[in-house]
């Protein structure tokens, strides 16, 4: 799967599961996901966001350490999972 793509289902996992209007939101896919100033979700909405990819993307994410660094941005967790993605296949 792309990245693009990715990018694309996780906006979808916002606007469905934290009820987002994305097109109102003026982030882009480098800014800070807890960000007040960014994608302003916080760590409530991460529960969401983990249950709709584990569904949308058939990936586990693991709630480690590491797990604070792939939630930075857009492109860090689209990347995370790509990752995942190609380690299942």
């Amino acid at each position: 799967m792309q990245n693009e793509q990715i990018k694309t289902e996780l906006k979808n996992i916002f606007a469905d599961r934290l009820n987002m209007d994305i097109a109102a939101i003026n982030a882009g896919d480098d800014d800070g996901l807890f960000d007040p100033e960014g994608w302003n979700i916080d760590s409530i909405d991460v529960i969401d966001i983990v249950l709709g990819v584990e569904q949308t993307f058939g990936v586990k994410l693991k709630q480690d350490e590491e797990v604070q660094a792939h939630f930075r941005t857009l492109n860090t967790l689209a990347d995370h999972i790509g990752q995942l993605i190609a380690a299942k296949a």
